[in-house]
């Protein structure tokens, strides 16, 4: 089983989202990321970075891979709606 890091900017970031369903889809959508490479989702690498961004309906979460070690490391850093600032 991989390791989830959460920064504390992404942990704010989920913290203020309003609706607990929304919270808890994300919540859960990241603990399957914990199955890295074998993870179900809608999962894109961003283009000219190192970074990955999981689609959860209106919101995306930014997320970088470590995969020098063992276990893998998934670093969550920001958790968002989607706008034209997101990426």
């Amino acid at each position: 089983m991989n390791s989830i890091f959460w920064m504390p900017r992404a942990v704010r970031q989920l913290r203020k989202i309003a609706e607990q369903a929304k919270r808890e889809a994300i919540y859960d959508a990241v603990q399957n990321l914990a199955t890295w490479p074998m993870c179900n989702g809608d999962i894109k690498r961003l283009q000219g970075r190192q970074d990955y961004r999981l689609r959860i309906g209106d919101y995306r979460v930014i997320f970088e891979i470590d995969q020098r070690g063992n276990p893998i490391i998934v670093t969550i850093s920001q958790v968002s709606k989607r706008n034209e600032r997101t990426y």
